[in-house]
């Protein structure tokens, strides 16, 4: 599957890139949600450059576009250019952490509530978790979600409070909330990633035989599913009909 990886970013032009992505997007939006959900903070880029395209006048976007951008710098020996407007550079990872940390910080300060704000709450949750402060990505997480309950980044936010949930011992819950999505009718998720995180619920709870059938349920109903050959791996043999 073709993508727009963060080198690609670097090296194209900003239209050629944005118009790539909203063209992939427009064809495999199904398919973008499972990677969105599968690659987390990567994929959060590439969503961004898709929503900035929808309101390229915006002073928002262009926040959003300029602290993407330093959050992607390349880290160079001399030469630094931190304010460079396209290729900025800087000399150290905390150099480029902290202008990223002021630009997603100002974002949500500003436009929080509007899709940039947002996406820059989803930038400093990832920010957090790499820095072992788990309370602040959960806050930021459940913020996003207090503000966007449906979509793709959505998706994406309430998969890493599973994560952080089960991290925590809180799996039960997670099980039961999952369970509850499954069986409504109002998913924000594609059901093969519903079924994943709930395999793996399960599994961190010990419900070896509940694990293994749905992770068998995955292999069954979607076999085009990214998540086809760790459950095919999970679920073992299939039963022998009698």
């Amino acid at each position: 599957m073709d993508s727009v990886t963060r080198e690609d970013l670097k090296r194209n032009e900003l239209g050629e890139a944005i118009e790539g992505a909203i063209h992939y997007a427009e064809d495999h939006s199904k398919t973008i949600l499972r990677a969105l959900v599968a690659l987390g903070a990567i994929a959060v880029i590439a969503l961004a450059w898709f929503l900035w395209s929808t309101s390229r006048r915006s002073g928002a976007n262009e926040l959003l576009v300029k602290a993407m951008k330093s959050h992607d710098a390349e880290i160079v020996a001399t030469g630094a250019n931190p304010d460079d407007p396209v290729h900025p550079t800087f000399a150290t990872e905390a150099a480029r952490k902290a202008k990223s940390l002021e630009l997603f910080g100002d974002l949500d300060r500003r436009y929080g509530g509007r899709a940039p704000g947002n996406v820059a709450k989803l930038y400093l949750a990832q920010i957090a978790l790499a820095d072992g402060d788990k309370a602040r990505a959960r806050s930021l997480w459940t913020g996003f979600l207090a503000d966007e309950k449906s979509g793709p980044m959505a998706a994406v936010a309430q998969v890493n409070v599973w994560k952080l949930d089960r991290a925590e011992g809180k799996s039960q819950p997670v099980a039961d909330e999952i369970q509850k999505v499954l069986a409504g009718s109002d998913r924000n998720l594609p059901e093969d990633v519903l079924l994943y995180q709930l395999a793996l619920t399960q599994d961190s709870l010990g419900q070896k035989t509940e694990a293994a059938a749905t992770w068998r349920r995955i292999v069954d109903e979607y076999p085009q599913s990214p998540y086809f050959q760790t459950a095919q791996k999970e679920a073992g043999p299939a039963p022998k009909e009698s």
